[in-house]
Parts: C-alpha cells; structure tokens; sequence
C-alpha cells in the first residue's frame, strides 16, 4: 500500500507540473523512516530537501515557521514546490500554516503516521501554532493540496499513548456523528495497534471530510468538531505548563467526559447515554480530580479559547450519543461554578 500511495502522489504532483518536493517531518517520524520517499525520485519527483523538527508540541511555535520558510527560501523554492507534512498532527498543524504563508501560498500535502492524523488533523485544512500555552491560536485555513492514503503499518511503532491519543478522537466521532462507531468501539476489550479496525479509522476520516464539505470554512456546522476541545485544550494547555504534559487526543477525551456532564447538566443528555459515555471513555483514560491550582489554571484556558463568542465560553454539547450541537455559549460565572465542582470532583472507573 506504501509504494502504491507514493506512486499515487507522484502522478498527482506531475499532472500539476510539480516536480519538485520538500519533506518536513519531526526527528521520531525521521529516526524511524528516514528513506520512506526513497522511490520518489525514481518516480520523477526531486526531493530538494528534507527539514527536521524536534518531536513535540513545543515545535509548534512562530519561530519554527520562520525556520521553515527560510529554509525554502533558500532552496530557491517557487510557488511550484510542494511541501509533504510526513508526521503526526504536529506537524500538518506546523508543515500546512508554514505553506500557506510562504510567499502567499504554496501546496503542500499531508502523509500520516500517527491515528490521530489518520482519523482527524491531516483533514480539512486547519493549520497552526500556539501561543502563551494557547492551543493554534494562530492559524489559517488552508486545504493540502492531498492526504495520503493511511499507512496502518506506522501505527505499529507508535507509543502507546498517542495510540490513546487517536482512539480519544475516534470516540469523538463516534459521538457526534458515527453512533454505530461508538457500539463497536465499547466492545473493545484492551487498545493496541492490531486492535484497530481499518473500517475505523476510514468512517472517521470520511465523516470528517463530510463536514468539512459543508462548511470548509468553519463558520457553523463544522463546530460540531470542537466536542470536547474547549475543555480538552485546556487541559492540554494546563499540563504543559505545569511540566506534565500529555498527548492531545488523551486531553480531548478528558475534556469529553466533562462537556458530556455538561451536555447533561444543560444540555438534553440523558442519564443513560451519560453513563455510556462514561463507561468507554473511563474503561481507557484515567481521570483524576484537579488540584485548586490546576482547576484555576483550565478555566483561566478556558476563558482564553480561540472559539469563545461574545465574553461567554464556546462549547459544543451532545444531544445524544451520535448527535452534537455547536455553539452552545454559557457566561464565565456560570462555567466557572460548574467547572470548579466539575474538575475537584474528577471521576472514577
């Protein structure tokens, strides 16, 4: 499948005159398949250079933009080079906003290795970097110019918790969209790489490309995505400040048990599919309560999400299990009642 996938590719960059390509990839991804494109060349396709980052989320900043344009600029790079985002969702977050900005917009293409860009960051075109712990705070919406097929055999080398870090967002989609998903996924009985079905990871990747059909722009259905982000990315925010940090998927799905509390609390959530929530998401995820600090900490995050409206936090709620309702707005006061008993409480499996 590999070798097809990249044959593919080469015909796609040639029928659009481009010859010419720059692998950005993260020093895992690298230590691990340093010759994956070797048959590029032979295919007609002159890989210019290939540009390493750190593994990490603290990649994603400005300056590695920087870094990344000038290393094109000085390659002589023109708007017909194509830049290949071989990684996990780091680096299609870092690789697409680096292309969309390097003199005005070149195309890039996004090759995943990890389940979490399989299923959810190497679609739909989001790019970006945080700033001060904030999650892609600064960003662009840019579509790649393709997504290569998944290459399951990656998952194979993959650590375990960003194996955990996909399935959080697979449980996502199986949520708001996928509820045939969500029965399947409660009958897996322990998470490995072999464990994960191909059909999985496909209706993920299709229902996400469904919804950015409609609204590629984001501007309304497409928040129907955020389940568990607004929570989450704090979580993930707060955790790489105090030095523990975790992967962003296992943030989502932390955020997820408390957006589905919430759904229930002010939302139309039964109790029954509460507890069936609960059930998969604590069968997998450790979710322990908060510390005062560190619950001041997520709200103070929380409060500073990109997707707030008005002064008032941003949440997307469940109506039921496999349907999701955007822009469900609350006031600070409120959220911060609620989060503060929410969060000291944690939960237990």
């Amino acid at each position: 499948m590999k070798e097809s996938s990249i044959q593919q590719l080469a015909a796609s960059l040639k029928r659009e005159h481009c010859h010419q390509v720059v692998i950005l990839t993260d020093s895992n991804v690298d230590s691990l398949y340093p010759d994956y494109f070797s048959s590029l060349e032979s295919l007609g396709i002159e890989v210019l250079d290939k540009i390493v980052v750190a593994a990490g989320e603290e990649s994603k900043n400005l300056n590695q933009v920087e870094e990344i344009c000038a290393r094109l600029l000085e390659l002589g790079c023109d708007k017909s080079v194509c830049l290949l985002n071989f990684g996990g969702g780091m680096v299609s977050d870092l690789g697409g906003l680096s292309a969309a900005v390097f003199k005005r917009g070149v195309r890039y293409v996004n090759c995943p290795t990890t389940l979490i860009s399989m299923v959810d960051a190497a679609i739909g075109g989001k790019t970006g970097v945080n700033l001060l712990h904030t999650k892609n705070v600064i960003g662009l919406i840019c579509q790649p110019f393709m997504v290569m097929e998944p290459d399951a055999d990656l998952l194979n080398t993959l650590p375990y918790q960003d194996l955990l870090s996909g399935f959080g967002e697979m449980i996502k989609y199986a949520l708001i969209g996928v509820p045939t998903l969500f029965d399947e996924l409660c009958s897996l009985e322990s998470l490995g790489a072999s464990s994960i079905k191909k059909s999985w990871i496909e209706v993920c990747a299709e229902f996400k490309r469904s919804v950015v059909s409609v609204d590629p722009n984001d501007t309304a259905y497409r928040h129907i995505l955020n389940f568990g982000h607004t929570v989450g990315h704090a979580i993930e925010g707060a955790r790489a400040i105090i030095g523990q940090p975790v992967p962003h998927g296992v943030a989502v799905a932390e955020g997820m048990l408390y957006e589905a509390l919430l759904s229930r609390v002010f939302g139309s959530l039964s109790e029954v599919s509460l507890r069936r929530i609960q059930r998969l998401v604590l069968q997998h995820f450790e979710v322990k309560p908060m510390s005062d600090d560190m619950v001041d900490l997520v709200l103070e995050l929380m409060e500073r999400d990109k997707k707030n409206r008005d002064g008032d936090i941003n949440f997307t709620m469940l109506k039921d299990i496999g349907v999701a309702q955007p822009d469900c707005c609350l006031d600070v006061q409120t959220c911060r009642r609620f989060f503060e008993l929410a969060f000291r409480e944690g939960f237990k499996s």
